[in-house]
């Protein structure tokens, strides 16, 4: 330890003297101080168990009460005995009412709690409710709070924890919860209720028959601890002695399982996990520095093989040695005592038979590695590179010595022949560049050609060993790029002049080629640190080489598309969702090569559009414009979902439509009205039938109003020189049949109210009762009062005529007359009703 600076020396002298006198005051525990040493060096906590009266509580309050903090004199210590009444603010600290207040949310004064001192002791800790147990798990293990959006970092370094209650009972009442507790400590001990040596416990009662008190006056301060916690820090672990941690971690956990399946009782004392191997690492460093201290001062900070056997301490549960748990064995009487007893001596005996076994094998590790490395095979493969360069078995090459070098090999000796390999690899690699463009037999670069170059320029990027090599390679890499991007644009403009290279081709052509541009990018990338100079020249070039690609392919695409001929007979839909679909893909595809290229799939597509909808709205059968609009609706989605211009489409089917309303119109007008209704017919209700079936039929009405709806649904498509989307002709027309057919309900009305008014006898003439009945008897089954009033036939006709009283010329005045005429309609029923129902109340 001469090495060390006098404070160093000085706070291991203490560290020292301070656990020697612990140990002559407490005897028969040393298992129990060579935790809590291991504990204190590596900042871990330690959980001690054992029946009542075995010093537990003192040993605990002797070690950490006494290790004083120099600038207040006073210990960095949190203690708390644990109860069922124990709440989380009794151990994180009462909450901040101000915060509580002002914002609602739950924070804690964390320096109050255990959080806020470097040491805590929490007695009886498996007295608390297994809620508040599990919620300062993490406080453990994280050393730090989370309440609501604050997270508080603690001072907290070492936590004892004791308890009364063998591991057997807390077992049983929470498994769950002593395996989290297991995960998160490193060091679990067990007190035994007696002493193996007479002497021990004569020495006991000498002592107290005298009346001496325990005097503990060896100083520690935190500040000397901090030192030799920082030369824990400082432990270098080799990559031998790595591996013997892992060797044991699964030794260890697949001896003790094996045991669980011969003893059903046992349950190991350790959960092993990454978290615990992670521990065990500090666990063995801590254990180098307290062998520095007690006994190879010389010793250097470096772990060795001979350091593993500490590490029983940390895997297993503490415990008398083995010759005094032997003597325990004979003499102990509690059954619980003896089975707690047994496990420390079947744990101990278990990890001597691994740690042995481990030692034997960490003794021809070397050749080992050197073997699961596969040295022999990479040099073999290397040299096959070096003959001919095969890029996807150079870029396994370099990711497997990439795994290999990073972090290396546990042993120095295996790197060396390692390196060899790769400086190979990259020698090869060198070769090849040195050959640029090869020529016919080996084609342009090609994906996994600068895919292999990648990963050879990263290897020798990362491993510090192979960087001098890295600028050359760099500048290599840079010349051959210059000539791949080159050869990317001629590869894309050779379709140009291949028939056969049809559309799925040139998305595949597109994809292919923008991952080789992206590659190329890629290294571009890694050159900034080794050939600078060069990342402009070569950013430019990669720029004008997509645009140089995005247009080969548009011709070639465009030639292809329009030469196409569909195979079958398919809708025209189908035949254009699917030709959607193609170029969808191929424009995402140029669109990844060059996204400020414009689209071409409106181009391409909007022909196969046209004729879609010009098919579809020339052949679809409509009896009202209504239906037809539902179908022009319909195409107009169509069209949208495909990415096509609809308002273009529209306007180039705009005489299609125009026309087939126009012979719609026509059609109509064509319909033979039907007859007046017969004299017969205007009180057994045959008229109203007629009129709601035959006459409704053959005179619709309302056709105007969907012509209006549907220059809505249109009107983004008309042309900017006109005003509206369908012509005058073709209004006018639909104007024509609807008034036609207005007028042709209108008379029927007008007649069959006539011969009804007619019939029946004037409201003057009604004297008596039953002849008023019978009037309006005969009026109620003629049906007109319920077409009138409860149908509302009247009303509704009006706003249809006054819809064409509106449109200028002589349909619209013709309207105007007709809505004179249905007034007269209204107004001799409601007259005439009127006056029978004023009889009717007076008889």
């Amino acid at each position: 330890m001469q090495s060390h600076p006098p404070p160093y020396l000085h706070a291991a002298r203490a560290f020292r003297h301070f656990f020697n006198e612990l140990r002559d005051v407490y005897l028969e525990r040393e298992t129990l101080f060579t935790q809590l040493e291991l504990a204190l060096l590596s900042r871990e906590h330690v959980l001690v168990v054992g029946p009542p009266g075995t010093a537990k509580s003192a040993i605990a309050s002797a070690v950490l009460g006494r290790i004083i903090d120099e600038q207040t004199g006073l210990p960095s210590l949190f203690s708390k005995q644990l109860a069922e009444s124990t709440v989380q603010t009794d151990l994180l600290g009462p909450v901040d009412f101000k915060v509580l207040t002002e914002t609602g949310r739950t924070e804690y004064l964390t320096d109050e709690g255990m959080l806020g001192s470097q040491h805590a002791f929490l007695d009886e800790i498996f007295d608390g409710r297994d809620m508040l147990l599990r919620s300062i798990l993490n406080v453990l293990f994280e050393r730090e709070l989370k309440h609501g959006r604050r997270v508080t970092t603690g001072r907290t370094e070492c936590v004892v924890m004791t308890s009364n209650r063998y591991l057997s009972e807390v077992l049983a009442r929470s498994p769950e919860l002593l395996l989290a507790f297991a995960d998160r400590l490193s060091f679990i001990s067990f007190v035994p209720k007696s002493f193996a040596r007479k002497e021990s416990r004569a020495a006991m009662l000498q002592r107290f028959a005298h009346g001496a008190r325990a005097d503990l006056r060896a100083p520690l301060s935190v500040q000397q601890l901090d030192l030799l916690q920082d030369a824990v820090a400082r432990v270098k672990v080799p990559g031998p002695v790595l591996e013997g941690v892992e060797m044991l971690a699964d030794g260890v956990e697949r001896a003790l399982t094996a045991q669980v399946s011969k003893l059903p009782d046992y349950v190991p004392t350790k959960y092993f996990s990454q978290r615990s191997v992670v521990k065990a690492l500090w666990a063995l460093k801590a254990a180098v520095v307290r062998d520095q201290i007690y006994r190879r001062p010389e010793r250097p900070l470096e772990a060795s093989v001979e350091d593993l056997d500490a590490l029983r301490w940390f895997f297993l549960l503490g415990g008398p040695p083995s010759a005094e748990t032997d003597a325990l064995l004979k003499s102990v009487v509690d059954p619980r005592e003896r089975a707690q007893l047994e496990i420390v001596r079947l744990e101990q005996r278990t990890f001597d038979e691994v740690i042995t076994k481990v030692r034997q094998e960490l003794g021809g590790s070397q050749e080992r590695e050197a073997h699961e490395l596969g040295i022999t095979d990479e040099a073999a493969v290397v040299d096959a590179l070096s003959r001919s360069w095969q890029p996807s078995l150079a870029s396994t090459s370099a990711r497997g010595l990439m795994s290999k070098l990073v972090p290396g090999p546990r042993h120095a000796q295996n790197r060396a022949p390692l390196l060899g390999v790769a400086r190979g690899l990259v020698a090869a690699m060198d070769q090849r560049l040195a050959r640029g463009m090869a020529g016919q037999t080996e084609g342009r670069s090609g994906l996994s050609l600068l895919a292999s170059f990648h990963e050879v320029l990263d290897l020798c990027r990362v491993i510090p060993e192979l960087k001098p090599g890295f600028v050359p390679l760099s500048e290599a890499i840079a010349r051959f790029l210059e000539t791949a991007v080159e050869m990317i644009a001629l590869s894309a403009e050779s379709a140009d002049f291949d028939d056969a290279l049809k559309l799925e081709g040139l998305v595949g052509l597109a994809d292919n080629l923008e991952e080789e541009l992206s590659r190329s990018a890629d290294l571009v990338g890694i050159l900034v640190e080794g050939a600078p100079a060069s990342v402009d020249r070569l950013r430019t070039a990669e720029a004008a080489v997509r645009k140089r690609v995005v247009g080969a392919v548009r011709r070639r695409a465009t030639v292809a598309f329009q030469g196409a001929t569909p195979k079958g007979r398919k809708e025209p839909l189908e035949t254009l969702a699917a030709d959607s679909r193609r170029l969808s893909q191929l424009e995402q595809s140029l669109m990844a090569l060059d996204p400020s290229q414009p689209s071409f799939k409106q181009e391409l597509l909007l022909p196969l559009g046209l004729a879609y909808a010009r098919e579809v709205l020339s052949s679809t059968p409509f009896e009202r414009i209504d239906q037809y609009g539902r179908a022009v609706q319909a195409v107009a989605e169509n069209l949208r979902r495909e990415g096509l211009p609809v308002d273009v489409v529209m306007g180039e089917c705009h005489g299609i439509i125009d026309g087939r309303l126009q012979e719609h119109a026509r059609r109509l007008g064509r319909e033979d009205v039907g007859p007046p209704p017969a004299t017969a017919s205007v009180f057994s209700g045959d008229a109203y039938l007629f009129y709601r079936g035959t006459l409704s039929t053959k005179t619709p009405d309302g056709e105007l109003a969907a012509l209006q709806g549907l220059e809505g649904q249109l009107a983004f498509a008309r042309s900017q020189a006109a005003s509206t989307f369908f012509s005058e002709e073709a209004r006018a027309a639909v104007a024509q049949v609807e008034f036609t057919f207005l007028q042709a309900r209108v008379k029927y009305l007008r007649g069959w109210l006539t011969q009804l008014l007619t019939a029946l006898p004037a409201p003057e003439s009604l004297a008596e009762r039953a002849e008023v009945e019978r009037t309006v008897d005969r009026l109620v089954r003629s049906r007109f009062p319920l077409l009138a009033l409860k149908e509302g036939e009247l009303v509704r006709l009006r706003g249809v005529v006054a819809l064409v009283a509106a449109i200028p010329g002589e349909v619209g005045t013709n309207a105007q007359r007709l809505e004179a005429q249905l007034h007269g309609i209204e107004e001799d029923f409601g007259r005439y009703s009127r006056q029978v129902l004023e009889r009717r109340s007076a008889a």
